[in-house]
């Protein structure tokens, strides 16, 4: 009987201790308590019924143990779940409230683009700088805002994207974060743009300083913030959008760039030279860079070409400039991967850059036929005529079809 008390003990302990298991101990228990039972006959009557009572003791703490051990277990994997689905919510972007609001920074942006276009090329801008007739003014409008559709690809793009993410993750691929970046960067140039428009576009030689555009009042307010929500928002989705280890230490931000951007340089060349859309999207790239850099950082008159603009929105054009370098970048991309014909996004990029095309090419076009102060009042243009014609060559394959 000894044995069998010692024996109930460290059963007993065991259900205690390590309660998962007292589901499986609960038939040695049924087992004690029968050998128990038959027991009493031959034993003493006091130890025979100490037994089968310690053995339904024991019994009724298993069940109690396997009782809280589930409701434990039950609690533990309610309040996972929840935490697991509160996690997906709050990871959850607000789609609906992003699409609208890419929708609006677009619209936002092209008007204020076309704002400036209009505002700027033409006449009495200063006051007596008159346009040498009304076909010079016109065409020089139509060759700017050869930006626009470049601008209503990229903000489509992202609103559609937008409108399908189910997580933060789907607004984080290299094409979002490119495309974020790019007009971020476009926002906050156009936005510092208009805030020393007195500056940038001054005529040398006047004193007192003269330029062909300074903005004031509500105006200068409205431009600035029209340029100013589009940046914010690009940026604030691209940094909403980073993995956690990067989101939550800014100071890596700046390295994260410079990997990406070293990338993307680096894959400029098309990986299949035989495919004449790889090809195509990969000089379109190249050459977007070049004019970007030529009218960001070259003088007058290298940094006339390719808006033909002169000192009016020559420093203001290289924001779109740039927009066509990612576009351009994100469809070869798309070549590369099979997805440039079948893509959505895809499609609202490459209506963005033959809208660009089309427009650019009419208005070159209508300065060489239609503009009776063509070459004579062109004067930048005409010291950099390899360039000019460079840059009609270069925009002219954007028209090119994109199937092989």
């Amino acid at each position: 009987m000894t044995m069998m008390r010692f024996l109930l003990l460290n059963l007993t302990f065991l259900v205690i201790t390590a309660a998962p298991m007292s589901t499986l101990l609960a038939p040695f228990a049924v087992g004690v308590r029968r050998a128990t039972s038959i027991s009493r006959s031959a034993s003493h009557q006091r130890v025979a019924g100490a037994s089968p009572s310690l053995a339904n003791d024991f019994v009724r703490g298993g069940a109690s143990a396997n009782n809280r051990v589930g409701a434990s277990a039950n609690k533990k994997v309610g309040a996972s779940a929840n935490k697991r689905a509160t996690a997906t919510a709050t990871d959850k972007p607000p789609s609906r409230f992003l699409q609208r609001a890419y929708s609006a920074a677009g619209l936002a942006t092209t008007v204020a683009w076309s704002t400036m276009v209009y505002t700027t090329i033409r006449s009495n801008q200063p006051a007596g700088a008159m346009m040498p007739c009304w076909q010079h003014g016109f065409f020089a409008r139509i060759g700017a805002m050869s930006a626009a559709p470049l601008i209503v690809g990229s903000f489509a793009s992202l609103a559609a994207t937008a409108s399908k993410a189910d997580s933060w993750e789907e607004l984080g691929t290299p094409s979002c974060n490119r495309h974020n970046l790019a007009l971020t960067t476009a926002g906050i140039g156009s936005a510092l743009w208009v805030a020393f428009a007195p500056l940038v576009t001054k005529i040398p030689g006047t004193n007192p300083l003269v330029s062909h555009q300074a903005y004031k009042g509500a105006m200068r307010a409205a431009l600035i913030g029209c340029y100013g929500s589009a940046a914010s928002l690009g940026a604030a989705v691209w940094a909403r959008s980073l993995p956690d280890h990067i989101r939550h230490n800014p100071l890596l931000w700046p390295g994260h760039v410079v990997d990406g951007v070293s990338k993307s340089l680096v894959s400029l060349a098309p990986k299949n030279v035989d495919d004449p859309v790889q090809v195509k999207y990969a000089l379109l790239t190249s050459s977007f860079l070049v004019f970007t850099g030529m009218q960001t950082l070259c003088n007058m008159p290298i940094s006339v070409i390719p808006s033909w603009t002169s000192r009016r929105l020559s420093r203001a054009f290289p924001a779109w400039t740039l927009l066509g370098a990612v576009t351009s970048f994100d469809l070869k991309e798309a070549t590369e991967n099979g997805t440039l014909l079948v893509d959505e996004n895809c499609r609202y990029l490459s209506n963005g850059i033959k809208g660009f095309g089309t427009l650019y090419l009419a208005a070159r076009a209508g300065v060489l036929f239609l503009d009776p102060s063509f070459p004579e009042a062109f004067h930048m243009v005409n010291q950099v005529p390899g360039l000019a014609v460079a840059a009609i060559l270069m925009v002219g394959l954007t028209l090119r079809s994109d199937k092989k």
